[in-house]
């Protein structure tokens, strides 16, 4: 990176179940070029690629069950912040979820000396989180229909879940990131809209 060159900035984006993480973080990484670090995606990236299996040196640990889902999202983690290019941003687009994963990327960023970060929540009542939940779809085999967990009770058990571990990671990011907490009721314009207002109080550069 030049020496006249600022990092860039780097957005941890949390938020409430069903908060339009997903959305709102896709406009950010395409309107601001930042690697999308999904762990959705980068779990999914290795079902069915063989190449990045051995990458990895998953193969037999991903077949024999040994590698637990923590050893393997905090070996992602890892990878993408040590090996994403110094001149681009990284979005952590939902995640980290778990406090002990939060202390290792905090950790990691220091490391790869990325230290314009900026810590994002979005956040919308408890009622409309159960509203768009019970209401989402999903498209499979040609035809839209809900996901077979989302009953009532799983909703407000995996919420529930939810929320009592990523108060701890928001506290912790708190105390060493600037913050910003956007409502996302309503439409997404709008809520985008609000989102990029927030964005605007810091002056980072995005490139």
């Amino acid at each position: 990176m030049p020496k006249d060159q600022h990092p860039p900035l780097n957005i941890i984006l949390l938020g409430d179940p069903a908060a339009g993480k997903a959305t709102h973080g896709k406009f950010l990484q395409q309107k601001y070029r930042f690697y999308n670090l999904d762990m959705g995606k980068e779990l999914r990236s290795l079902e069915n690629n063989r190449t990045l299996r051995k990458k990895y040196s998953l193969d037999k640990t991903l077949d024999s069950g040994k590698l637990t889902p923590t050893q393997l999202v905090r070996q992602l983690l890892h990878h993408r912040i040590h090996s994403t290019a110094k001149n681009q941003g990284i979005l952590f687009n939902g995640t980290p979820k778990m406090l002990g994963e939060a202390r290792l990327v905090s950790k990691w960023l220091k490391e790869e000396k990325r230290v314009n970060v900026l810590f994002l929540y979005l956040s919308i009542p408890l009622k409309e989180t159960m509203r768009r939940m019970t209401s989402r779809k999903t498209y499979f085999r040609g035809k839209f229909s809900k996901r077979p967990d989302d009953t009532n009770r799983a909703l407000q058990n995996r919420v529930a879940y939810y929320k009592k571990n990523i108060v701890q990671v928001v506290k912790f990011f708190k105390k060493l990131y600037p913050f910003v907490k956007i409502s996302t009721i309503g439409t997404i314009p709008a809520a985008r809209k609000r989102l990029l207002k927030a964005m605007e109080k810091f002056n980072y550069n995005f490139y």
